[in-house]
């Protein structure tokens, strides 16, 4: 799992996520690994930067690789928008999504046509899930990855933001869409939203579910809104302030909590200006894991 966050202001790009990635075991439990990467700059000398969450790679092909190959497409052709790279990485990245889980895929489709497994029926019909059904979907919907490509082009040194989902049930390419508002979370985004809104979707489906809820989503909204944060337009370097506090919130509230570490590792971060190339912020060593419990 990842906390990973974009923020997007005038003066450029902020990018940052977390370092650990999970490996299921053959018992069904996780094993984590603390170094991973998932803040990529596109290319060298680039005005570019890609975020993943969710899935870890492909079978024979990694996210690094991908990104190498998307870099010298951009070479060949030089993109006149940010859209148009997010665009050319998600015709690459769904070529080699659907060849290393076309199977998977048409499985998820068939199932994802079926209504919901619902635990009260012990009989349910030819197009609703059984449990079985339910429980493979529910792994097959794993098969989830993101991403986001941020960054400017030299044509045009207004900074953008796109999101890019590759999903099991899909069937063709994925439509990069813009950011909404001035900052996003990914993968784990619960704990940063409770901290900024005072409450995260679950929550908010939660009271709209209840029976002692009897307003409609607009009156809850308006209620939810006044605990808001309202993050204003930040300078570049309190933008930076706010992805690392943001991550490293997510971080240490699940190391004191009784959940699953799914986020943690060194924080990476990294800047766009509308003046500059991407730069790291924070990135880690090559022998960063090596020296991972060494005292000072």
């Amino acid at each position: 799992m990842t906390i990973a966050m974009c923020y997007v202001s005038p003066e450029g790009v902020v990018l940052g996520a977390d370092s650990t990635a999970s490996h299921s075991t053959a018992d069904g439990l996780f094993h984590y690994f603390n170094h991973n990467q998932k803040l990529f700059q596109i290319g060298e000398c680039s005005t570019l930067g890609l975020l993943t969450w969710g899935l870890g790679g492909f079978s024979d092909v990694s996210y690094r690789t991908l990104i190498a190959m998307l870099d010298d497409d951009l070479k060949k052709k030089k993109p006149q928008t940010v859209l148009k790279v997010a665009e050319r990485w998600a015709a690459l990245v769904w070529a080699e999504y659907t060849k290393a889980f076309g199977t998977e895929m048409a499985r998820a489709v068939n199932l994802g046509a079926k209504i919901a497994h619902n635990p009260t029926n012990p009989a349910p019909g030819p197009h609703t899930r059984t449990k079985d059904e339910e429980d493979e979907f529910s792994r097959l919907m794993g098969l989830f990855v993101g991403f986001c490509i941020a960054g400017y082009v030299a044509s045009d040194r207004k900074p953008f933001a796109y999101q890019i989902n590759c999903m099991p049930t899909a069937t063709t390419v994925p439509v990069p869409t813009a950011l909404k508002g001035n900052n996003a979370f990914w993968g784990a985004p619960n704990l940063a939203l409770r901290l900024l809104n005072g409450y995260d979707s679950d929550l908010r489906q939660g009271i709209l579910d209840s029976p002692h809820w009897t307003g409609t989503e607009a009156d809850l909204d308006a209620v939810l809104v006044t605990n808001s944060l309202q993050i204003p337009s930040l300078p570049i370097r309190d933008a930076v302030d706010f992805a690392h506090s943001c991550i490293h919130s997510t971080i240490k509230a699940l190391k004191f909590s009784s959940l699953n570490q799914i986020c943690g590792g060194p924080i990476e971060l990294a800047v766009i200006t509308t003046d500059r190339a991407f730069r790291w912020v924070r990135h880690k060593r090559w022998d960063e894991a090596i020296l991972e419990g060494d005292l000072p």
